[in-house]
């Protein structure tokens, strides 16, 4: 028998990527539609009987006074929510706003780095399970350019990413994409945080 070998043409391939593209952009708008809608029929009926909108500003109103409250709960719910990746909090001055608010610093470090623990893993997982498209949500240039940095500076640029005020949550879902060990993202993210908030802390409360 004669092997057959598979030839693969350069158009087919490009078009077949260009598909890939195109049926992604369209999802995704029709995803973005969807949300949008949702939230104006929200924002309209939100004061009705209908028992979704009723749920919904339970929990709205549930988070929202906690966190305003600054109770331990509240502290929770900032970094869960915060440290997503792709919801956007200044979570360093909410973290001087509650050491303001005269709460116990091992209380405050507690609840805040729970939040922080569970919302980077989440992150980490987002890019471990979700490659693909968290490629496509974020550049291909910050990628790639990240990756640099990490093979230029290891694990210091993890703790610096975490320590300075950088986007560490981008970071954590770029470290699941290339599958970065888990022990030292672990290591390097908590001391890196831990850092920037010990020195937060001295600077809020003796200068």
């Amino acid at each position: 028998m004669k092997n057959r070998t598979i030839s693969f043409k350069e158009d087919g391939i490009f078009s077949y990527d260009r598909f890939n593209k195109i049926g992604f952009g369209l999802s995704l708008i029709v995803l973005i539609a969807v949300v949008v809608l949702l939230g104006i029929t929200y924002f309209f009926q939100r004061n009705s009987d209908v028992l979704i909108f009723k749920v919904i500003n339970i929990v709205i109103t549930h988070f929202t006074s906690h966190i305003s409250d600054v109770t331990p709960l509240g502290i929770l719910y900032t970094t869960l929510i915060g440290g997503l990746f792709f919801v956007s909090m200044p979570l360093e001055l909410l973290f001087i706003k509650f050491l303001n608010a005269g709460n116990p610093i091992i209380v405050l470090f507690l609840f805040y780095f729970l939040g922080l623990i569970v919302s980077f893993t989440i992150n980490y997982f987002i890019g471990l399970k979700l490659s693909a498209l968290s490629k496509r949500i974020i550049s291909p240039k910050k990628f790639y350019k990240t990756k640099g940095v990490l093979n230029r500076y290891g694990a210091l640029a993890i703790f610096a990413f975490n320590a300075l005020p950088l986007p560490a949550q981008l970071l954590t879902v770029i470290l699941g994409v290339f599958r970065y060990n888990k022990t030292r993202f672990y290591v390097f993210f908590l001391s890196g945080q831990l850092a920037k908030y010990l020195v937060i802390t001295v600077f809020t409360l003796f200068f």
